[in-house]
Formats: C-alpha cells, structure tokens, sequence
C-alpha cells in the first residue's frame, strides 16, 4: 500500500509540476506582446485582444473545473487537501486568426506573408512579417517600422495548476478554498490563485428526500488568477522633438514594463451522485463565466516619421493598454469521481463546454 501511496503522490506531483511548466512557456509568448506597441496603443490592443483569445474561456474552464470530490458535502469538520491541475482544450478555431481582418490603422502584412497567425494556443514558429507605416492609405506611405508576430506556445491547452482545501460546515454544507501565493515563474514575471467555493446538499429539503437513494447538491465557486510578466521594448534612435508627451514626461523610464492580467471566474453547478465506502461518482449540469483585464503598464518607445530624420525618432507612450474582455459564457455538463484509498482520495474530472477540461490529482481525505 505504501508504493501505491508513494507512486501516486509522485504522479499527482508531475502533474502539477507540468502544469506550472507550461504555465511558464505561456509567460515567454505573453512576454513578447510588447512588440505590438511599436504600432501605437489603437492597433497593439487589437493584436493582443485577438493573440490572447484563448485565456478567458481557457483560465475561465479550468479554474471552474474540479471545485468537488462528490455530490455529497462533507461532513461537519470533515477535511480533504487536493492538488488537482486542469487542462482546458482550446478548439482550433480559437488557435490562430486573420490580421488583414482585423482593420488595423498602421499595421500591414507584408507582401508575401500569410495573413493567418498563431494566438497564444497555437503552434510555434514565427508569424508573418508586419510593416508599420504612418499612413498606409497614402500614395507613397512612409515606413517607420516592423516586426514578426510571434508564434504561439506550442500547446493547445490552457493548464490551470490548482492546490485546494475543503472542511465540512454545519447543515451539510462545506466550504472549499483554493490558494496558490504569488510565485515568480523563471524569468517571465508572476502567477497566484485565490478562490473559494461552497457547496450545499438540497436533498434534505426535498419531501421525502432522506429516502432518495442519490445526494443532490448546489455549488458556486468563484476564482481569481493574476499572471504579470515582464516586457522589453527597447529604444532605438533619439526621440522625437515633436512627441506630444515630451513636456509631461521628459525623462521616461523603460526598465518598468509590465503587463498585468487578473482573470476572474463564477461557476454555479447543480449535482446528484452516489457515495459509496470506496469510491464516490457524481454529475451534472451548471453556468459558468470569466472576466479577463489585461493592462500594458510603463513607458513605451514607440517608433515615428519625423521627416529630418526618417526611421531614427521615437515617442513614448505611458500605460498604453487596458482592456477587458468576457469569456465564452456557457452551459456545461460535468462528470467526475474520487477514489478512496485509506486517508489517500484519487480525483477526476471532466467538464464539457466552450473548452473541453479535464481534471485530475490526488489529495487526503477525511470523513
């Protein structure tokens, strides 16, 4: 039994370590996003909406995702630790997009390029060749810059690495907390989970309902994930004499770039299942949603056309970027099960929606 405990919590371990890992790789490529602003605020919020297509519904189904171990509550000062990560797959259609669709202003594809690139879930290698002109329109535009879209991270899946506890409450309710502090990730920047669910058995309301030979149960979770990382637009050239921005910020400073995202996730789940000594299965249906903000903070060498000196000068831009966009807001199914084996419980899960998620890890559980 004790390999079986040890080789379990080994595999539990692996995957919450691969979760972070690819996590990780997710930082590089939000990392890169800074090369939009060389197109100016207007057209890099269109580019980074539409490359990180894929984090709410992806951050949103996975955080909402392995909230329970059974349609029973616990109970009263019963205690379970998890260490459960979640995948959710990103469809194809939200792996790549159209630039020459998006009615960019400065940005265009450059000849010879597709137009078709990765979002942030797609494959890797580079995208196409981007030109900025400061008027594309015009019979002989003036180039002021370029850069190559980044490819995606390689992995069709948003990972969501998720460490819980859960106590059993008073009047077959428990509650479940969810806690991952902030944790720098490598060089890319940071990543920290906060969230808390409650789950309460409406069996013993029901006429009749002790005698029902299944638990039926209602829950609502709510999740908030912050993942920051680092940028690095670097300066080239001398700045422009006529910036807009040169007397309220004469002396920018570009060793503070950073952007900032804070998804937030609801989940409502209604479920019915059966627990037996040694294991536990339940299912059910239930809403869910997320909130993605996302904010590029710090100042910006954004290339100019100043025509004395064509191609050299630069503005600067402050706090170029803030945004807000709502995920694939969505009905889902869920199924899932725990296994018990002494004070050790084996879970999964698997949820269908927008983005199909599986959940698994391991825990201990009593009562």
């Amino acid at each position: 039994m004790n390999n079986i405990y040890y080789k379990t919590m080994k595999t539990a371990f692996t995957l919450l370590i691969i979760s972070m890992a690819t996590v990780s790789t997710a930082y590089a490529q939000l990392g890169d996003i800074g090369a939009f602003l060389r197109a100016g605020a207007d057209d890099a919020t269109i580019l980074t909406k539409e490359y990180l297509k894929p984090f709410p519904t992806g951050f949103g189904t996975g955080l909402n995702a392995g909230w329970t171990e059974s349609a029973a509550p616990k109970k009263t000062l019963g205690f379970s630790l998890q260490i459960r990560p979640s995948i959710a797959i990103v469809p194809g259609s939200d792996q790549s997009f159209d630039i020459s669709t998006l009615g960019l202003d400065k940005i265009v594809v450059a000849n010879g390029n597709d137009p078709v690139t990765s979002t942030i879930a797609g494959s890797k290698g580079s995208g196409p060749l981007l030109e900025i002109y400061d008027d594309p329109d015009a019979n002989n535009p003036n180039k002021i810059g370029e850069f190559t879209m980044p490819g995606g991270s390689g992995f069709s899946f948003v990972p969501a690495p998720i460490v819980q506890a859960s106590i059993g409450l008073v009047k077959k309710t428990d509650l479940t907390l969810r806690y991952f502090p902030e944790t720098k990730i490598g060089d890319y920047g940071s990543f920290s989970i906060f969230g808390g669910a409650i789950k309460h058995e409406l069996s013993q309301w029901l006429p009749g309902g002790k005698l029902l030979p299944v638990d039926i149960s209602l829950m609502l979770g709510y999740n908030k994930i912050g993942v920051d990382a680092g940028l690095a637009l670097e300066e080239t050239g001398t700045r422009d004499p006529n910036d807009p921005n040169l007397t309220s910020n004469p002396t920018p400073d570009f060793n503070s770039q950073e952007v900032v995202t804070t998804t937030e996730t609801f989940v409502v789940n209604a479920l019915v299942g059966k627990s037996l000594p040694l294991i536990s299965v339940y299912g059910g249906v239930g809403y869910q949603k997320a909130t993605f903000d996302l904010s590029v903070d710090g100042d910006y060498p954004v290339p100019s056309y100043n025509p004395i000196t064509p191609g050299e000068d630069y503005i600067v831009l402050s706090d170029p970027i803030s945004f807000s966009m709502d995920s694939e807001s969505s009905f889902h199914t869920l199924a899932g099960f725990r296994l018990r084996l002494g004070v050790l419980a084996i879970y999964g899960e698997a949820t269908l929606a927008n983005y199909f998620t599986a959940n698994a890890g391991i825990g201990i559980s009593f009562r």
